[in-house]
């Protein structure tokens, strides 16, 4: 409880590439929706367990989240069927010019969905177009939002750079505590308003291995960064690093925690296109991350996990719980730190710098 709670990427590309990207984003949705139905048809078809965390217990060591997106409202293009004229080619031993026929009109509009499948593989194409970096540091800055069982919710800054064998870890930072409820809050105060949130901490670390925990997977920060490249080697690392429960769900589990990564480009670009085939999965535009930021939602079939991406499909802005309570547990040094149904994680800043306390 006394270090970082994640360790994340947001994975912001900077201004350059966002606006090329909106801009050809633009473009390529189009090109998209042009496509031109069958009249038959009212849409464009589509285009192409719970997770845990690990963390060392030790004051040196940050937490570490492990194993890591939306409700379902899809944004939708309306085309009006109906025009001034239809062009029309002669048939055999006819001119084969192009004329106008008479209006034809319908009483039902044809539309156009974008889908989250659809959102996610343009998401994907935008982060394979990156260029890989480095530094000496990955720096990660999070704001954790953690129900606990006073009825409070407990909102904290954390920040963390590590090199793969030692760094430092800034932790419990701006700690606010709200209530939904004023009884609870009433009964908190009854007790004396009694500290709900260890004190802020920031200390350095040296000759420790930081490991993340996907599925059955521990994985160290150069682990992150030789992750599969290919959606074919990405899926089968998944299927391998699963140890029960819904595969989609751990898919999501699992991408959280890959795109917040610094995996390479090509990994993280695989992953959002493995998780872009997962079943039920639903999209929502316009929705406001735990800091306010404006994004898109992409939620798993049974709605216990929702990312909060940025309008490119690329950044990862926010991850929600809303599945149930887990259970704690600890496995050899390592300790799962259970999710509670209401838990928010945005993702603030990370990259790669030069030296310790630098931010990208």
């Amino acid at each position: 409880m006394n270090d970082i709670d994640e360790r994340v990427r947001a994975l912001r590309p900077d201004g350059l590439l966002d606006d090329a990207y909106r801009r050809r984003r633009d473009a390529d949705l189009a090109r998209a929706f042009a496509e031109a139905p069958s009249p038959r048809s009212t849409v464009l078809s589509r285009l192409a367990a719970p997770w845990s965390r690990l963390a060392s217990r030790s004051p040196m060591v940050p937490r570490l989240l492990v194993a890591g997106a939306l409700a379902g409202l899809a944004a939708v293009t309306v085309i009006p069927a109906a025009t001034t004229g239809t062009a029309v080619l002669g048939g055999p031993g006819g001119d084969a010019t192009p004329s106008l026929a008479e209006p034809v009109r319908s009483a039902a509009p044809v539309t156009a969905t974008l889908d989250a499948r659809t959102f996610l593989l343009a998401g994907a194409e935008t982060v394979a177009g990156q260029t890989a970096l480095t530094g000496r540091y990955w720096y990660e800055r999070t704001r954790t939002f953690e129900p606990t069982d006073s009825g409070a919710v407990v909102a904290h800054t954390g920040e963390v750079w590590y090199d793969g064998r030692g760094g430092r870890s800034s932790s419990n930072q701006d700690v606010e505590v709200t209530f939904a409820e004023k009884a609870d809050e009433a009964a908190w105060k009854a007790k004396g308003s009694p500290s709900l949130w260890p004190d802020p901490k920031t200390q350095e670390f040296s000759g420790m291995i930081l490991k993340t925990g996907i599925g059955k997977k521990s994985l160290t920060l150069d682990d992150e960064r030789n992750l599969p490249g290919d959606v074919r080697g990405m899926e089968q690392w998944l299927r391998s690093a699963h140890q029960g429960g819904s595969f989609p769900v751990f898919v999501f589990d699992a991408a959280r925690h890959i795109l917040s990564s610094p995996a390479t480009p090509a990994a993280r670009s695989a992953v959002l296109r493995v998780l872009a085939d997962q079943p039920g999965i639903t999209l929502e535009r316009g929705v406001k991350d735990p800091l306010g930021r404006t994004g898109v939602a992409v939620t798993t079939a049974g709605g216990d996990i929702r990312l909060i991406v940025d309008e490119s499909g690329a950044s990862l802005l926010a991850f929600e719980y809303n599945g149930p309570d887990e259970e704690p547990r600890t496995a050899d040094r390592a300790v799962f730190i259970p999710a509670r149904k209401g838990l928010k994680v945005a993702y603030e800043s990370s990259g790669w710098v030069g030296k310790l306390g630098a931010r990208p």
